[in-house]
């Protein structure tokens, strides 16, 4: 009798498994007292751990043009620094995913303290990917997928709640020999508010660490399914630089909004998750995947 192999595509298996069967009871491929019932109670096994078994999903095609690709396929947050105050706070999760296998749920509860303030973030591990990137006259894009559940709560009053953010690296020191201080609002931000019962993201902009900020776009934002975000950002100290910005394919700015986009010539970094001012009074969670860096919109786009 020719052997039959189990490992074979889905669509096959269940006939190698008759055919399997079939052939045991006319004369048992197992040697030996194992007899033909046990025979076939292996078989049957076998042939129900493959019917259970998940297919396999593609491997996907590397994109050109990525410079960093946090997707959590690799089922944890591999390529991530984090800022989070517990364990909990930045878990990989099966479910929902905008594409793949894994997505990340980052959680903020009260009193959840991380980097001195109430966050939980995700950060890029490698620095040196921003800090080379993001220099002065740079162009850079950026992608991601962001999910708000149906059942997220929030805060009362107009407390602010950020969910990226390009934060400031320190500039040189005034004093040689001294540590330089990071002080003033991150010079980007996307902020989540609610308005007449609808949910908004916000696009801020600072040119300086001092007010008042520049509202770059404002869109309606869908609770419950995922959402697509891509930027096109040109860092600069000056008015050459732009911020350009996509939501769900449509766009979110009005074109390429001028101004300056660094506070000194050290690179931004983003920082993604939950952050928000203290006392806030509920525990709320978001969701991400498809977190790429890249030199096109095609390269980062979810």
């Amino acid at each position: 009798m020719s052997r039959l192999s189990l490992a074979e595509s889905p669509e096959g298996t269940a006939k190698s498994c008759l055919a399997l069967l079939y052939n045991s009871n006319v004369k048992s491929p197992f040697r030996g007292p194992v007899g033909r019932p046990a025979a076939t109670l292996a078989i049957l096994a076998a042939c129900a751990s493959l019917a259970t078994a998940p297919p396999a999903l593609p491997v996907a095609t590397p994109r050109p043009g990525v410079w960093f690709r946090g997707d959590f396929e690799t089922g944890g947050l591999q390529g991530w620094a984090w800022d989070i105050a517990r364990p909990e706070a930045a878990v990989v999760v099966r479910k929902p995913v905008r594409r793949g296998r894994y997505a990340v749920r980052i959680t903020l509860a009260p009193g959840d303290r991380a980097a001195s303030k109430e966050r939980a973030e995700l950060k890029v591990k490698d620095k040196d990917i921003e800090r080379f990137r993001g220099r002065q006259g740079r162009e850079m894009w950026y992608g991601w997928s962001l999910l708000i559940p149906a059942e997220y709560v929030h805060p009362p009053g107009k407390q602010f709640q950020i969910l990226g953010q390009w934060h400031h690296r320190p500039g040189e020191a005034a004093v040689p020999g001294e540590r330089s201080r990071v002080t003033g609002p991150p010079p980007l931000t996307v902020h989540l508010t609610s308005h007449n019962r609808q949910d908004l993201l916000t696009l801020i902009g600072h040119s300086s660490p001092q007010p008042p900020p520049r509202t770059l776009g404002t869109q309606p934002v869908r609770r419950g399914a995922w959402n697509d975000l891509v930027f096109h950002i040109k860092w600069s100290t000056g008015r050459d630089g732009f911020v350009e910005a996509w939501l769900n394919g449509r766009p979110w700015t009005q074109e390429k909004m001028y101004g300056p986009t660094l506070y000194s010539s050290a690179s931004n970094y983003l920082r993604l998750g939950l952050y928000r001012a203290p006392g806030v009074p509920t525990t709320n969670y978001v969701y991400y995947d498809e977190i790429r860096i890249g030199d096109s919109y095609q390269a980062v786009a979810p």
